[in-house]
């Protein structure tokens, strides 16, 4: 796959070379356009006003269309290049080398019940992995799904719209980088655009649509009527009326502004995000469902808004303010614009936030199931207890990872695992954990067939660690992970708990007992478990209840005093351990 995003990365350099030249010609035209304007002017002053006047309009609008075409080149051009960064990202993440996407580190919780021993969030995560959204309410879904457990016909839509955004590549490169430079501004500050402060004289500002053309008509008649002097006094008597009318609302509208200021950048990469999305026909029902919450008919709403943002900018430019004011209260003309298209699109943000967050979501998946192809999409059932069928299964963040087979039905529901040091323990219950997860995100797994039922709740007992801020040592955490759990066995029907070395913060004796009591329990409360322990006196377990409990475990080989590991999982119970080795390889005697 990494031989696909080098190809695509050539052929978008060589289009990005002729973006280039075609931005630079365009400069040159630009310049050379008002060279030649001016020499026009210098010659056509001498010929009749109409005609000049005339020639003045046609050079102006020229010169409009022509800087229009430039800003499209530019946008084109700065598009080209994020996409560069959106392709390269993605070799990057295939070479090992990390995703500059959020890591989700504002979603760990080590209070979850397996989010941070299963590492869902932050760095070399999960999240991170899976993660191509930039915008907060996008990040927000994704991370969502990581922590649900939906049913089966959610699923089957999100694995549909996985699978249908698969399929296209290019649009989903397009798609992030369409939004890959968002600025970070919240989305609730977007939202809060759409409730424009009630401003005072309202009434009036509303006329000046008219109004203004009959200043302008007015103050040119002055001046031709009772000469400069007169139209001068005009023109700034209503200057100073539209400032005193801005003045009188000031206090309300300048806070509104200030959130709009600089907002204008952002809502074009909205803009084009939305386009992209309206520009494609959708077949999944949950890809559907998004572009449903979009306006579908006519102009984008958002170039209307954007637009009046970009003019309410403009009014703190000095220069500018003079010729913006001396016919009309700009900014309150522009809110009184912005009311009206608030009462056109209501909960137009909150929608298109929802959608693009849609979009996101599928897409982060989606691209892991392009960049994998040889993981599997799971099949999902409906059934009681816990049934898990897995071939091949391997650990998502390890795609060159060593992969096993397992099945975890009733004849195993307390699956115990032994094995030395370093020997892959740890590593298997992660890797059964995270697939379950990616499976219940519709997304595809790290298995060449996985199929398991719906409605499985994960506990996870594995990394434990005290607290100095909340006064906790290592055994009361375990303690309280413990309580947890077995309120979870007790309570919820298809729990599946993951347990790794538990006890470890006690003396050999009450650790013994404690972990016997509680696979005791495990038994009783007919839930699941998957425990990994060096200790082989709890392997009887599978003696006393082989209706119901199996003993797995990793080895290892030693060979020229170097400890191989083959990390793959046997049925039985590991013979050979390997602390002292590895103590003595470090220089301890033992």
């Amino acid at each position: 796959m990494t031989n696909y995003y080098q190809e695509r990365i050539k052929n978008e350099r060589k289009e990005l070379e002729i973006l280039q030249k075609k931005n630079g010609n365009t400069s040159n035209l630009r310049l050379a356009a008002i060279i030649g304007s001016a020499i026009l002017l210098y010659f056509l002053f001498k010929t009749s006003v109409l005609f000049t006047s005339l020639c003045i309009l046609l050079i102006l609008a020229g010169f409009y269309f022509l800087v229009r075409y430039h800003e499209q080149i530019q946008d084109d051009l700065d598009l080209k290049k994020v996409l560069l960064e959106v392709l390269e990202n993605e070799v990057s993440i295939l070479e090992g080398k990390g995703n500059i996407y959020n890591s989700g580190e504002q979603f760990v919780d080590d209070k979850h019940d397996f989010g941070s021993d299963l590492d869902v969030f932050g760095g070399f995560s999960l999240f991170h992995m899976l993660n191509r959204g930039r915008t907060k309410a996008g990040q927000a879904k994704l991370a969502h799904s990581l922590l649900a457990s939906p049913d089966k016909s959610d699923i089957d839509k999100l694995q549909k719209a996985n699978l249908e955004l698969r399929d296209k590549a290019i649009w989903r490169q397009n798609f992030q980088a369409s939004l890959f430079e968002l600025s970070g501004a919240p989305i609730e500050a977007l939202i809060g655009l759409e409730n424009p402060p009630k401003i005072k004289l309202e009434w009036l500002i509303k006329f000046y649509a008219v109004l203004k053309w009959v200043f302008v008509a007015a103050v040119i008649w002055l001046f031709y009527q009772y000469g400069a002097e007169k139209g001068v006094i005009a023109l700034f008597g209503l200057i100073a009326f539209n400032y005193s009318l801005v003045g009188l609302n000031r206090k309300k509208t300048e806070p509104y502004f200030n959130e709009i200021k600089g907002l204008n950048r952002d809502l074009g990469k909205y803009r084009t995000a939305i386009d992209l999305i309206q520009n494609q026909e959708w077949a999944s029902e949950y890809l559907s469902k998004a572009v449903n919450l979009l306006p579908l008919e006519g102009k984008n709403p958002i170039e209307e808004f954007q637009l009046i943002s970009k003019k309410i900018d403009m009014k703190d430019n000095q220069f500018a303010a003079f010729f913006l004011y001396a016919f009309s209260p700009f900014d309150l003309v522009q809110l009184v614009y912005l009311r009206k298209w608030v009462k056109e699109n209501p909960g137009f943000f909150q929608k298109i936030f929802m959608a693009i967050a849609d979009f996101e979501q599928i897409t982060s998946l989606a691209t892991l199931g392009f960049n994998q192809p040889d993981w599997a999409m799971p099949d999902l059932i409906d059934s009681s207890g816990v049934a898990i069928q897995g071939k091949g299964l391997g650990h998502v963040l390890k795609p060159d990872s060593v992969s096993n087979d397992f099945d975890l039905n009733q004849n195993n529901r307390l699956t115990l695992i032994t094995g030395s040091n370093m020997s892959g323990k740890s590593t298997f219950l992660r890797t059964l954990g995270t697939n379950v997860i990616l499976a219940y995100a519709g997304s595809c797994t790290f298995a060449r067939s996985l199929s398991l039922n719906t409605g499985i709740q994960l506990y996870a007992y594995m990394r434990i660690k005290d607290s100095l801020e909340q006064d906790s040592s290592t055994f009361k955490a375990e303690i309280d992970r413990i309580k947890i759990l077995l309120e979870a066995m007790d309570n919820i029907p298809k729990s599946l708990l993951l347990v790794d070395e538990m006890l470890r913060g006690t003396n050999s004796e009450d650790k013994l007992k404690g972990s016997l009591a509680f696979l005791e329990r495990v038994i009783k409360s007919e839930a699941y478990a998957l425990v990994a322990t060096h200790d082989l006196r709890m392997t009887d377990m599978a003696q006393t209840y082989p209706e119901s409990s199996k003993n797995y475990y990793f080895e290892y080989d030693a060979e020229d005093g170097e400890l191989i590991f083959d990390y793959k999982m046997k049925p039985g119970i590991c013979q050979s351990f390997n602390a002292s080795e590895l103590l003595r390889s470090v220089g301890l005697e033992v």
